[in-house]
């Protein structure tokens, strides 16, 4: 680290804190400006936002660790539920959940179910989602943090944490939602420019790319380049479960609940939901994924397999072959992918605390100035637990790449489906859902040793709590009292979801019900034709790193074809003339 690289770094702070107190009298104006923005947001902001969220801290470490430690098969840990789970949140649950116009998914629980027992639960869940699963990613994120700043910086882990977590302290306290998701904008073009300027760098030091593959396959072997599961450690079972996990993905915290659907209620209308929802599913699998190809392909090539730590990868990079001036912007480019994450979820943990545990239960008829204060002191309170969490708690980070992406919401994962295409499920099956699926996927996965790759494999830890997941919560349901026929009409009204929903659909007038069936039949339609895109995308995306060119185009053609298609549907239904 030179002089010219600290003044870069310090230049990015400058400008993050310019934003913060930008924002900070728009958010200031209402509780639903801080955590929501005032439902005012468009597609492009919602999709470069989400984008960058998903693209925390680890990301660089993490995508350059797994084309490192397992070939170009590595990154289908992720890929193969996002290819399935992002295009059914943008046709389906976007417009779902922003027809509802609720702060927080917390609100749903009374808007779902009724009775004292959905009240009382909406503080209990609103404790989970904060003190809970907020915290927990942020430790996570932290975790990577240190991995990817402790090949270039000589700090401790701790002084790393404390540097990039006092930024955000400022300005996201500050300027809630509106400086969340704008900076998000600006941090995800420095993550992305700033690794993809290293690549060059780097070939022409080592020299040149023809070098890297031939060397690669002298010392990995020409397996490491197979690009297509099953394959490797994502057997057949793995990859079957990793179907199954996209399919269900909605109720994740990290897929079509939480803060992406914090994201859908911000928006201006259902179709700015849908539309953004896409836009980020290019940006999140296809674009901010390259520049780490290029580079684990590149570590694999010049560094000792045996020796090196798999997480360590791109930070060793960056330190050996980086030049004065582009650290200073890969460090800013971390900051930022650590930022447009950590911001996300504070906000979102956030406004739980405040909008389902204080409003509600301690001071329900005080000023928005007042409630606005309470807000940025549960901002500054989550990010310092998240701290102690990160630096205590988070080791091991492919067993914790795992958990965070997979295992943690394998319990819960049946509520994305229970809770808006079934009319019998109830408050009782949600909350034994959330108050188990949690404690339950943590002593699963790390004391009772499923985390071991040795011991288990991936699918039978995820396998155990997906299926405990749909016989509790489905018997919890069958056994305990339905939900009552007025609440259950009261929430069908707001957001007309389809599925299995005949004692309360019997009493709607015909056309009405042809309508909902018809947009049903199309939603079907467009999920198969978007996620079938994203899987050629994919395929084609890796094709084209192995060299296997008649796969590239086999696969880049169905994409065209189903991308097509699937725009032209979207046109058609009038969503594009909406925006």
């Amino acid at each position: 680290m030179q002089t010219i690289d600290w003044i870069i770094i310090a230049f990015y702070c400058i400008f993050m804190l310019v934003i913060g107190f930008y924002f900070t009298r728009r958010a200031g104006k209402s509780m639903e400006s801080y955590f929501v923005a005032g439902r005012k947001l468009p597609w492009w902001v919602l999709g470069f936002s989400a984008a960058a969220t998903y693209s925390g801290a680890g990301a660089a470490p993490a995508f350059t660790m797994l084309v490192f430690q397992n070939g170009l098969i590595g990154n289908w840990w992720w890929w193969m539920s996002f290819v399935i789970w992002m295009p059914l949140v943008a046709v389906i649950w976007s417009k779902l959940w922003r027809r509802l116009r609720i702060v927080t998914t917390a609100e749903f629980m009374e808007l779902r179910y009724g009775g004292k027992e959905a009240k009382v639960f909406r503080g209990i869940y609103a404790v989970f989602m904060s003190l809970g699963w907020a915290v927990l990613l942020n430790g996570y994120v932290m975790g990577w943090l240190i991995r990817a700043m402790g090949p270039i910086f000589s700090w401790t882990d701790l002084q790393v944490i404390l540097f990039a977590t006092g930024l955000i302290l400022i300005y996201c306290t500050l300027s809630g939602f509106l400086g969340v998701v704008y900076s998000d904008i600006v941090q995800f073009m420095i993550f992305f420019g700033g690794n993809l300027i290293l690549i060059p760098v780097i070939l022409h030091k080592v020299g040149g790319l023809n070098f890297v593959y031939e060397k690669v396959v002298s010392q990995r072997g020409i397996d490491f380049f197979h690009s297509l599961p099953p394959h490797g450690e994502i057997g057949v079972m793995t990859l079957l479960f990793l179907i199954i996990q996209g399919l269900f993905f909605a109720s994740s915290p990290a897929g079509g609940e939480g803060y992406t659907a914090q994201r859908f209620m911000a928006a201006k209308n259902e179709f700015h939901a849908q539309t953004g929802q896409l836009f980020n599913t290019f940006m999140t699998l296809i674009i901010r994924v390259i520049p780490f190809l290029f580079l684990g392909i590149i570590g694999a090539a010049i560094l000792p397999f045996s020796s090196t730590n798999p997480e360590s990868v791109w930070g060793i990079l960056v330190s050996r072959f980086s030049l004065p001036g582009l650290t200073g912007i890969l460090v800013a480019a971390e900051l930022a992918a650590f930022m447009s994450t950590i911001d996300t979820h504070v906000n979102w943990g956030s406004s739980f605390l405040v909008n389902d545990l204080y409003r509600k239960f301690l001071k329900k008829k005080a000023s928005e100035k007042h409630y606005v204060f309470i807000s940025r002191a549960a901002t500054a309170g989550i990010l310092l637990l998240s701290v102690l969490v990160g630096y205590f708690l988070v080791n091991e980070m492919m067993a914790w790449f795992l958990f965070i992406n997979s295992v943690m919401v394998a319990f819960i994962l049946p509520l994305s489906w229970l809770r808006f295409f079934w009319w019998r499920h109830n408050i009782f099956g949600e909350a034994a859902a959330i108050i188990i699926g949690l404690p339950l996927s943590y002593i699963v996965w790390f004391p009772l040793g499923f985390s071991q790759p040795e011991k288990h494999p991936f699918w039978q830890g995820f396998l155990l709590l997906f299926a405990l997941g749909w016989i509790i919560i489905v018997s919890i349901d069958l056994l305990t009292r339905p939900e009552k026929m007025e609440k259950l009409k009261e929430f069908y009204k707001k957001c007309h979801p389809p599925g299995f929903w005949a004692p309360i659909t019997k009493e709607i007038d015909s056309r009405k019900k042809a309508a909902q069936k018809k947009e049903s039949l199309h939603d079907i339609i467009d999920c198969f034709l978007g996620s079938f895109f994203c899987l050629c995308s994919v395929a084609g995306l890796t094709a084209l790193f192995s060299r296997h060119m008649p796969v590239f185009l086999i696969a880049l053609i169905l994409s065209l074809v189903t991308g097509g298609l699937f725009l032209f549907r979207w046109k058609k239904r009038g969503i594009f003339s909406s925006l």
